[in-house]
């Protein structure tokens, strides 16, 4: 049997429970890892707008397997060549700003001006800017990109 990595990985946005459901991008880089094993990367940003986010990513099991899973939100959008994963992570993730504190201690709006920016609308951006540069590529399999509703 052929152990070495496949040439593209799946792409993936999933959702874990939360006042607001939580949205991440998930590329699963062992599919065959065992149970709980680590089988991808992570990527999102962590923390609230009131304080603001911080972009976080790091070696995951299968978000289906993990605590807080929404049933069925895993969707592949995508896959990625193996060779393009840094550049992921560098000219698209890193490079999207976290969402900054948008609220004050009351909760009122700190810019009226402009709309609130949450992990959905950073994940979405992130996805759209992969799409862009040529890292994200549609294998033909996957629908309409879907970033949550309004009440996520």
């Amino acid at each position: 049997m052929d152990e070495s990595p496949p040439d593209f990985y799946d792409v993936y946005l999933t959702e874990q429970h939360g006042v607001r459901n939580h949205l991440a991008i998930f590329i699963e880089t062992m599919p065959d890892a065992e149970p709980f094993c680590n089988s991808g990367r992570l990527y999102h940003v962590v923390g609230t707008i009131l304080r603001g986010m911080d972009y976080g990513h790091r070696n995951t099991p299968d978000p289906e397997l993990l605590p807080g899973y929404v049933m069925d939100s895993k969707r592949k959008i995508a896959v990625i060549a193996r060779d393009d994963v840094i550049r992921f992570e560098r000219e698209c993730a890193e490079e999207i700003p976290p969402p900054p504190a948008q609220l004050t201690l009351s909760g009122k709006p700190l810019n009226r001006a402009v709309p609130l920016y949450r992990c959905t609308d950073w994940v979405e951006d992130v996805v759209h800017l992969a799409f862009e540069l040529g890292i994200f590529k549609r294998d033909g399999k996957e629908g309409e990109l879907y970033f949550g509703t309004e009440e996520d």
